[in-house]
Parts: structure tokens; C-alpha cells; sequence
């Protein structure tokens, strides 16, 4: 093999947590002020 085994695991962990497939991320702060005051939609009709 070319590359080892750590390393090609790396890069699939770091490309598959840079996928941004409902356009930009959110940070942990504005989701949880989102979910505190209610804005997010699938918190509302459960």
C-alpha cells in the first residue's frame, strides 16, 4: 500500500465531517440558541 492505514483514516474522517450538504453549518452556539427560543422547526411540532 501506498499510504498506511492511520492516515488514509484520517482523510476520510476529515472529508466525510467537511461534507456541507444543506448548504453552511450552523455552529453549536447558534443551534442552541435556535432551540431555546423555539426557531427551529422540527423542535415545534413534535
Amino acid at each position: 500500500m501506498s499510504t498506511s492505514q492511520g492516515r488514509r483514516e484520517s482523510a476520510w474522517k476529515s472529508r466525510k465531517q467537511n461534507q456541507r450538504p444543506h448548504g453552511k453549518v450552523k455552529s453549536l452556539a447558534e443551534l442552541s440558541d435556535e432551540s431555546s427560543s423555539g426557531e427551529a422547526g422540527f423542535r415545534n411540532h413534535e
